[in-house]
């Protein structure tokens, strides 16, 4: 028998199984379901600070820069993603533009941009076209980039204009759909309010936009970073505080900039700003997750246009080996 083979005695071994089947036993004798209810909540303990650690570890894993420039259906740039990002860019100028002249009111003011810059819905429109622009001014890098016989996506950096093109669009998606909802569920009053069609453009096409984007676009979302949208709403708490307190008017000549927001009435208004901040966690919360599903789906398309591909092929050689046997 080979020395590798050879049997090693361990009289020890006996003992040893004996050893281990005593402390199995005497655990099942001594648990009891106190103990059980005890793990238990150890386990959900561990799992939580686990969540934790994920959501808010300072060493997470950067995503990596080329989602920011490629669609979620493909791994490059096609020249159709280069003519979308910047029709999105003028889209948003469009509704910048119109919003800012009031073009398309009924009642338009005099000056129409007096008060523009007072209202939510203008500074969501803000950062709609500061994203738009910055996701254009990155898939034209890219675009080029990509025609060098030697270029190699995966060796893409992660930079500044990376990480603030991530935030705006994360952001600007979450405060389109807030502004979209609370406007016309809580603000819109058909006795003030005309449905015109600069209207339905400012508190409508933003979040039409966004969702487009959000379907096609590859831009990770992640639920740690739900603290970016709550900058915006606290600068905006902040903004209205101020403008109150300094006799600050809306365009209509009222001492508020929206009703629900009356500082005159500061429980009424705080409880507006809670649930608003509430309601930005829930929407950030379900962007996530729509996200993952839509990672899901494309994976499965991917995988069954792969599939597709190689059966295609496989029919494409077998018809060329019959050929060459004929």
């Amino acid at each position: 028998m080979p020395p590798e083979c050879e049997e090693i005695e361990d009289y020890g071994v006996p003992e040893k199984i004996s050893w281990i089947d005593g402390r199995i036993k005497e655990h099942l004798r001594f648990t009891s379901p106190t103990t059980y209810c005890g793990r238990r909540a150890m386990v959900n303990k561990l799992w939580c600070q686990g969540i934790i650690r994920k959501w808010f570890h300072k060493t997470d894993e950067s995503p990596h820069p080329r989602l920011f420039t490629e669609p979620s259906c493909q791994r490059h740039v096609a020249t159709w993603y280069l003519f979308y990002r910047w029709l999105i860019f003028m889209a948003w100028v469009a509704i910048v533009v119109c919003s800012i002249f009031e073009f398309g009111s009924y009642t338009p003011t005099d000056p129409p941009y007096a008060k523009w810059p007072i209202y939510l819905t203008n500074w969501d429109l803000v950062l709609g076209l500061c994203q738009a622009l910055l996701g254009g001014f990155l898939v034209s890098k890219r675009w080029k980039l990509q025609k060098a016989m030697n270029f190699d996506p995966s060796a893409l950096t992660l930079e500044t204009i990376d990480k603030l093109y991530w935030f705006l669009f994360v952001v600007t998606t979450n405060t389109a759909i807030v502004v979209t909802i609370t406007y016309w569920c809580a603000i819109y009053n058909p006795a003030i309010h005309f449905m015109d069609p600069q209207n339905v453009m400012v508190h409508m096409c933003n979040s039409i936009l966004m969702v487009l984007d959000f379907c096609i676009a590859g831009i990770p979302f992640r639920l740690r970073n739900f603290w970016w949208c709550f900058l915006i709403v606290f600068s905006y708490i902040l903004f209205s505080v101020v403008y109150y307190l300094c006799g600050g008017l809306d365009k209509n000549g009222e001492p508020y900039i929206y009703k629900i927001l009356d500082w005159k009435k500061p429980i009424q208004a705080s409880v507006v700003c809670v649930g608003e901040i509430v309601f930005v966690t829930i929407t950030h919360s379900v962007l996530c997750l729509l996200e993952h599903i839509k990672i899901r789906l494309y994976l499965k398309i991917d995988e069954k246009m792969e599939k597709s591909y190689v059966t295609e092929q496989q029919s494409c050689s077998k018809t060329q080996t019959q050929t060459h046997v004929v």
